[in-house]
């Protein structure tokens, strides 16, 4: 039995497919099924998906016409299918590091619904990301209003949770991001146990920043990132460059709000989790590739 299910919707992307699930089929934690949700794909889809199925029997396809929004309500079909005891979400332009089921299986031993660190790229290489902290009400709360959220692909919940919810996906109103309005489904359960990590094990191409690319374009991209990640010293390079994101950001909002001075805001930045676990991962991974070397 799969410890975990993976689901990849998809709709237009086709060549991506390759890498998005080429990054889920290299996850340390092996015992993984892998549901690849069409909604309305082109031919170039099914024979990209053919060949991954071919080459390794955990990918699985569910094809459907298109649906309404994002062909939620497919993913909750294809659900009713999973085995695993957890169930991580990939978006098929994005990425995962190696580590990221096994990060979310001990997030999820004992919480219901858990996230990573989201890391998101721009157009320019630049990292950027919300810090979200699913332990403080306030930051629940702010899920629950629609002020925040986690990328699909850093998200993840336990089949028994998924099974008690009143809906699970459904068609999302006009307006109201897929993601974040099925993380407020999750929230609004006050028997879910939530829980965030400062760990960063995922990366979002954002599309609408890439509106202008080309395919190929798109391609190279994700060939560069998945290059980054397959070394140790490649992923401690992400680390250190996630690391600089979160502290620039944070000296930012520092100085935007006045809150204190210059010497008050290094004092809290060392005390800043996300900083703190930063460094370690950083630290192992530069461990990692010492010895390889």
């Amino acid at each position: 039995m799969p410890v975990a299910t993976v689901i990849i919707p998809t709709f237009d992307h086709g060549p991506t497919l390759l890498y998005s699930v080429g990054s889920a089929l290299a996850q340390t934690v092996e015992d993984l099924e892998i549901f690849i949700i069409g909604d309305g794909v082109p031919a170039v889809t099914r024979e990209i998906v053919a060949g991954l199925m071919s080459r390794d029997g955990r990918v699985r396809f569910f094809d459907h016409p298109k649906g309404p929004r994002h062909g939620e309500v497919y993913r909750h079909e294809a659900l009713a299918e999973a085995r695993g005891e957890i169930v991580c979400y990939l978006s098929d332009d994005d990425l995962w590091t190696p580590e990221h089921v096994e990060t979310m299986l001990r997030l999820l031993r004992d919480s219901d619904f858990a996230h990573t660190l989201p890391v998101c790229v721009d157009d320019c290489g630049r990292l950027f990301g919300p810090l979200l902290d699913l332990s403080l009400p306030r930051e629940r709360r702010l899920v629950l209003a629609g002020r925040k959220n986690a990328s699909l692909s850093s998200m993840g919940h336990t089949l028994e949770m998924y099974r008690r919810l009143p809906f699970g996906w459904r068609t999302t109103p006009r307006g109201v991001p897929t993601d974040g309005y099925m993380q407020q489904q999750f929230l609004a359960q006050p028997d879910c146990r939530a829980a965030s990590c400062t760990r960063p094990t995922t990366v979002h191409f954002m599309s609408p920043a890439r509106v202008h690319w080309s395919l190929e374009e798109r391609v190279a991209e994700l060939g560069r990132w998945r290059q980054k990640f397959a070394e140790a010293q490649g992923r401690a390079e992400f680390n250190l460059e996630v690391l600089d994101s979160v502290i620039r950001a944070h000296v930012r909002t520092m100085e935007a709000v006045e809150l204190s001075p210059a010497w008050r805001v290094r004092e809290s930045l060392l005390r800043l989790p996300v900083v703190g676990r930063l460094l370690r991962a950083t630290a192992r991974a530069a461990a990692a590739s010492t010895r390889q070397a």
